[in-house]
């Protein structure tokens, strides 16, 4: 099928992945653009005042967007960003398109909520919890599906543990922040990779293990394999549901430890695949058994890699996406 894809396609972008994975799939995919007209990883904050105060640039943005995707003959509209609003998915289905939302955010991100007044032939979400109330109340077309890692053909990079650090890469918000502070404060090493601190984190000795950019691609999954592992806490805002750092670093064969959440044992078996944490003292029991076991890291990494290529490719998760909309 020709299938139309809303999103920004930054290197390592959702929409990135889910093109390359509709190539892999056979099918022709067609990037349309993203509302993001800031561009880039790390100014969906700003272009949400933007959008805020002038609402029109939307409207003629998401025309535009729409008559792209029904003169190139689209079949099937995947959007993976929230704010494709009620008229352009109207607008798309008239043209005869299946129109589907699959949300890769927490659901404090759903802002105005406005996905939900728009007439989506499926709403794929990757939090649990907020599937089933949607469902139990609304009646809508929604559906869980959870994040994925790309495809690989070829053995993880890098050697296990040859990095002697715990590595994440991400925003720095507050509730990472603080956690990060306490287990730099408990003495375990962290490097640390990602657009920085704002200014209004102050002054934080994470500043000295931070390398002051982002990692992208190949020498992203470099760096996680080659780490103790890949610390990943998850947003508060994260309520049953996890993030696409733990299919990414699965993917490239890391070690990962990551914050317990009630789909994690569906998705990875805990204790042999990935480990988790729930509080802070685990967090650091953990990390320091990881930091004393040479042979751990690639243990769980190699487990992790297997089954991340086994069940949580772009590809069976595509699948899955389409046998619901087509």
């Amino acid at each position: 099928m020709r299938i139309g894809v809303i999103g920004a396609t930054w290197p390592d972008a959702f929409a990135a992945h889910i093109i390359a994975g509709l190539s892999a799939l056979g099918h022709d995919p067609v990037p349309l653009g993203s509302f993001n007209w800031l561009g880039g990883p790390y100014t969906s904050r700003a272009a949400s005042i933007v959008r805020k105060a002038l609402p029109a640039l939307d409207e003629r943005g998401q025309q535009r967007i729409a008559r792209s995707a029904l003169e190139n003959d689209c079949e099937v509209v995947i959007t993976v960003e929230q704010h494709l609003m009620a008229g352009a998915v109207r607008q798309l289905r008239r043209g005869g398109a299946k129109v589907a939302l699959w949300f890769p955010d927490s659901l404090v991100n759903l802002g105005r909520q406005l996905v939900l007044l728009a007439p989506y032939d499926a709403l794929f979400f990757k939090d649990p919890y907020l599937v089933r109330r949607l469902r139990a109340t609304l009646g809508l077309p929604v559906f869980y599906l959870p994040e994925a890692c790309a495809s690989r053909t070829s053995p993880p990079l890098g050697t296990p543990g040859t990095d002697r650090h715990l590595v994440i890469a991400g925003n720095m918000y507050p509730s990472r922040i603080r956690l990060l502070e306490r287990l730099l404060a408990a003495g375990i090493p962290l490097r640390l990779y990602g657009p920085g601190f704002p200014r209004w984190a102050g002054p934080t000795p994470l500043r000295a293990v931070h390398a002051g950019r982002c990692i992208f691609q190949v020498e992203k999954a470099e760096v996680f394999r080659s780490a103790v592992a890949v610390l990943n806490n998850l947003h508060p805002g994260e309520i049953e549901g996890v993030n696409a750092r733990l299919f990414e670093a699965a993917g490239a064969g890391a070690a990962i430890l990551t914050e317990y959440r009630p789909a994690l044992p569906d998705l990875f078996a805990v204790g042999e695949e990935v480990l988790a944490f729930g509080d802070f003292d685990e967090l650091v029991s953990e990390a320091t058994r990881l930091l004393r076991d040479d042979g751990l890291s690639a243990k769980l990494g190699d487990a992790a890699a297997r089954r991340a290529q086994e069940d949580h490719t772009y590809e069976k998760r595509l699948t899955a996406l389409l046998e619901k909309v087509s």
